[in-house]
C-alpha cells in the first residue's frame, strides 16, 4: 500500500514538473462539449469501521457545460470488516456524488488539470455473522443495520491523454479516498 502510494506521488509529482515545459502546445486536452467517463480505485479511507475488506472502486462521468467547467456524476463502493471473537461484522459503503469542476489549463492537448467540489450520499450497511451458536440464539440469529450520512468532496485532479481519447488519471480529495486514480475515455 505504501509502494502504491510512493508510486503515485511521484507521478504526480513529475506530472507537475513536467506541465510548464509542455503548456505550448496548440490545443487543449479539455472542451467544452467533451463528455468523459472513468473508472478507477481509491487509496485510503476505505472503511469507516474494522479492515479493509474492498477498496474504494469508482465510476464517474462529466461533461462540459460552459467554458472549463464541468459537472457530473461519481458512483463508488467499499467494504470493510471486523472480527470481535463473538461475531464478525461486514460493512459496505456506497457512494452517490454530483461533482463540479474547473479545468486550468489552455494549450495543451496532453494534459487536463481540474479541481472541483461534489456533494453525495454515503450509503452504510452493516451485518454480522456469529462464531458461537449461543449469541445467534441469544440475539434471534442474523443481525443487521443500516446508516447514511451525506457527503461532501474536495478534490484535485489531473489527466495525461495517451491519445485524443484515452488518458490516465490522478485525484487527491476527501470523498472516495485520498487518492485515486484511474482510467478516463473521451466519448466523443
Amino acid at each position: 500500500m505504501k509502494r502504491l502510494l510512493t508510486i503515485s506521488a511521484i507521478v504526480l509529482l513529475v506530472t507537475a514538473v513536467a506541465l510548464p515545459g509542455i503548456a505550448n502546445a496548440q490545443d487543449n486536452a479539455w472542451h467544452q462539449k467533451d463528455m468523459v467517463i472513468s473508472a478507477g480505485i481509491g487509496i485510503g479511507m476505505e472503511g469507516v469501521y474494522g479492515t479493509s475488506s474492498t477498496p474504494p472502486i469508482f465510476a464517474a462521468f462529466e461533461t462540459g457545460v460552459a467554458e472549463k467547467i464541468t459537472l457530473g456524476g461519481l458512483v463508488a463502493y467499499s467494504g470493510s470488516s471486523d472480527d470481535f471473537g463473538y461475531g464478525k461484522w461486514k460493512y459496505s459503503y456506497i457512494v452517490i456524488e454530483a461533482r463540479g469542476a474547473y479545468h486550468f489549463l489552455e494549450h495543451n492537448p496532453k494534459f487536463d488539470v481540474y479541481a472541483g467540489v461534489g456533494l453525495g450520499y454515503n450509503i452504510v450497511s452493516a451485518s454480522v455473522t456469529w462464531n458461537d451458536p449461543t449469541y445467534q440464539n441469544l440475539f434471534g440469529g442474523h443481525y443487521s443495520a443500516s446508516a447514511s450520512y451525506m457527503l461532501f468532496d474536495v478534490f484535485g485532479g489531473a489527466r495525461y491523454y495517451f491519445t485524443p481519447k484515452f488518458a490516465v488519471q490522478g485525484e487527491v480529495g476527501y470523498g472516495v479516498g485520498f487518492l485515486r486514480i484511474g482510467v478516463s475515455y473521451k466519448l466523443n
